[in-house]
């Protein structure tokens, strides 16, 4: 019941407050889900399944499952890919389907694309779940579920040692007018990302990185990462978002196309000691299923 109580404390102001886009952890690998000009940027086929329990243990915790799947065509000059999102936090399910395409200009040792995506997104809420002593009259239907198109851009920029990207995946707000008065559901994010790969030791590679995720009238959230690349197998490494929670995550690679991943996250608020922690798994594999295509070592 504490858990519960906790937890409706966190989602009972949705009325009143923008919804954000889901949390990852494990985007180091695969930016699609927040940066449409990364999707097909490698000249593969690939597909990368994700999930993400977030503070396991409080009943409707954020659970968020995500599949992508992307490629390259027209010998690399291209890249395109289609984004399912599943998100449930509390009373409320969000479901996305999009579509993006990206035009690559090819340097040296280096890429330059810039994507678009575009798709629709479900809103679903369940009012039933809500177990109050109290009724409130204003949400006294028990659904409502509605759905709003969806319209993103990017540019991501990938060197042999490093990376950068600026995108907004989502530009249009979400606002429902309900007779009475209106409410915001959602409003653009905004992400900065970039990385670089130090080499220096022949068997190690070390790789700090950094996201910033900006919404408007709400605090800026960065995420700090350093990874370690071990025998060019497997990577190690720490992460913190904003210092409010620290983690730890892990990925096996094989042959350059199977990547197996794990991410452990703990905040460091009072919610540490109601909850299990973060926890997330991603499957990817790269394919070379069209001619010219070739799956190499990459670090992003």
């Amino acid at each position: 019941m504490k858990n519960i109580l906790l937890f409706l404390t966190v989602i009972l102001g949705f009325k009143a407050s923008a919804q954000n886009d889901p949390l990852y952890g494990q985007y180091l690998f695969n930016q699609t889900m927040i940066n449409p000009a990364y999707s097909g940027i490698h000249n593969v086929v690939n597909a990368t399944l994700l999930s993400r329990a977030q503070w396991a243990g409080i009943d409707g915790a954020p659970l968020t499952n995500t599949l992508s799947l992307s490629s390259s065509f027209m010998q690399d000059k291209l890249g395109g890919g289609l984004l399912v999102i599943n998100d449930r936090l509390g009373i409320n399910t969000t479901t996305e389907l999009s579509a993006s395409f990206n035009y690559k200009i090819k340097f040296e040792n280096s890429k330059l694309s810039f994507g678009l995506q575009g798709g629709v997104v479900n809103y679903w809420y369940d009012y039933s779940k809500l177990n109050l002593e109290v009724v409130d009259q204003k949400i006294t239907q028990p659904t409502e579920n509605f759905s709003q198109p969806t319209i993103g851009a990017g540019i991501f920029y990938m060197h042999d040692k490093f990376y950068a990207g600026i995108s907004i995946p989502r530009f249009l707000d979400v606002t429902v007018q309900d007779g009475v008065s209106s409410s915001t559901r959602y409003k653009r994010h905004i992400y900065l990302s970039g990385g670089y790969i130090f080499d220096k030791y022949e068997k190690i590679k070390i790789k700090p990185s950094v996201l910033v995720r900006m919404v408007e009238n709400t605090s800026t959230s960065v995420d700090f990462n350093l990874q370690v690349l071990l025998a060019e197998v497997l990577w190690t490494g720490i992460m913190t978002r904003n210092f409010n929670s620290i983690g730890l995550n892990s990925q096996l690679e094989l042959k350059n196309k199977l990547r197996i991943g794990y991410l452990f996250e703990l905040p460091t608020n009072k919610l540490s000691a109601n909850s299990f922690g973060t926890h997330e798994i991603m499957l990817s594999i790269d394919l070379e299923f069209f001619e010219r295509q070739v799956a190499l070592r990459r670090y992003f």
